[in-house]
């Protein structure tokens, strides 16, 4: 096993060290791939926003990208997971890392609200492809002993590329002020973010297709059209996954401005928090199969978003930055711990075949609620940064109790046999 997994072994609980000894070839080049994107991610998360600001933009312009990239994500993920059967996963993700890069590179450099806006679209296509692609792939390079740790892993590594992500994004700006002056520094961490983003294609490049990448495009596509049978699993996640998505959408693009501009925070300060944040994720993610093991799949949402809501609710009321930071950092933990699990759940007892326009579906769902959050988020808060949270929690409570409702009978597949 490479150096990289043996030392990623060692610092994992026992329980996850011989399932990560167990991983694929395609499922590391995959975490690999992941990892560099979500790097990307982190430094956007912290800069994109607020190098927005500092050119003039307003924060509807924030929402209207988000809005933009979600379309094209729906899009995506609706069209897509059909055609894996004749373009394969490895095609697919080389694309869409090279749509992630050149998508925040012309946005670094556009000249106007439209520009960065249509970009957006851009950058959606590759994000799409790698919502509606990721978790059929996991799922049909897992063993299933191994299934619940490999979406663990997957989420816990996602989560720690984007504590380094945020890092480098709230460090980067200040140590090239000095050199190149303000709004060159931020353009040029979003660079940064861009080459990560495409770079991720040299691991892409590397998976291995087993029975995908062959066959005539448009067929492949109407064959799986008309094989899928998993239309009520679709709606039954659809429904909770699109009240999640719209009270994310109100307020999770607009952080690092409710930072900033309501409690004073540094560009350092806002990437540390962030970092913080993806911290606490990932190390609570780690204990999520242990929970599944105790309370179910479903049971173990539920709990663990319900369980943020208090800390959700009482982040307008923060009257200092470390206050907010914590309360960030709690909810943050609580609300995205369950994530891994919600994603076996969504895969758990579904044919192959299906698995990708299962994913594309619910991805589709979640990207349109997510334009529509956020797109109403950015004129929310152009009045106000804390009404939104209010919103927000009612519907993530809706989206919980939804979860339970719907999805509380779906059981692992070892558990089911």
């Amino acid at each position: 096993m490479p150096r990289p997994w043996n030392l990623l072994a060692r610092l994992l609980p026992a329980r996850y060290r011989d399932a990560v000894r167990g991983f694929t070839t395609n499922a590391r080049r995959y975490l690999a791939t992941v990892a560099l994107q979500n790097a990307g991610y982190g430094v956007i998360g912290t800069v994109f926003a607020i190098e927005l600001k500092n050119r003039g933009f307003a924060e509807s312009v924030v929402g209207d990208v988000e809005g933009a990239l979600a379309l094209a994500a729906a899009v995506v993920c609706l069209t897509l997971p059909p055609l894996v059967s004749s373009l394969g996963y490895r095609r697919l993700m080389i694309a869409a890392g090279l749509a992630l890069g050149l998508a925040r590179l012309g946005q670094a450099y556009a000249p106007s609200a439209v520009l960065v806006v249509a970009l957006g679209l851009l950058y959606g296509l590759g994000d799409g492809a790698m919502q509606a692609l990721s978790t059929a792939f996991l799922s049909e390079n897992a063993g299933r002993s191994g299934r619940t740790q490999l979406f663990t892993a997957d989420f816990v590594l996602r989560t720690a590329s984007m504590v380094v992500g945020s890092l480098v994004g709230g460090i980067a700006p200040v140590l090239l002020r000095p050199m190149v002056g303000e709004a060159d520094a931020y353009r040029l961490t979003i660079v940064l973010a861009a080459v990560m983003m495409a770079g991720s294609t040299v691991f892409a490049a590397g998976i291995e297709e087993r029975h995908h990448g062959q066959g005539r495009l448009f067929a492949g596509w109407l064959a799986s059209l008309k094989g899928f049978t998993s239309w009520g699993r679709v709606v039954r996640l659809l429904v909770p996954e699109m009240f999640i998505s719209f009270g994310a959408g109100l307020v999770i693009p607009f952080v690092a401005l409710f930072l900033k501009h309501r409690l004073g925070a540094t560009v350092t300060e806002v990437g540390v928090i962030q970092a913080v944040s993806s911290v606490a994720m990932a190390a609570a993610a780690l204990f999520t199969p242990k929970l599944a093991r105790r309370f179910g799949l479903a049971g173990t949402v539920v709990i663990t978003e319900l369980a943020s809501l208090p800390f959700l609710i009482s982040i307008p009321f923060a009257a200092s930055l470390p206050i907010a930071a914590t309360l960030f950092w709690l909810r943050g933990m609580l609300m995205n711990m369950s994530w891994p699990v919600y994603n076996q759940l969504s895969m758990e007892g579904l044919p192959t075949q299906d698995k990708p326009l299962v994913a594309g579906w619910v991805r589709f769902g979640w990207s349109i609620a997510w334009l529509g959050g956020s797109a109403l988020g950015g004129r929310l808060m152009a009045g106000s940064y804390t009404t939104p949270y209010f919103y927000t929690a009612a519907l993530y409570a809706t989206g919980a109790i939804a979860t339970f409702l719907l999805l509380r009978k779906i059981k692992p597949a070892e558990e089911a046999a």
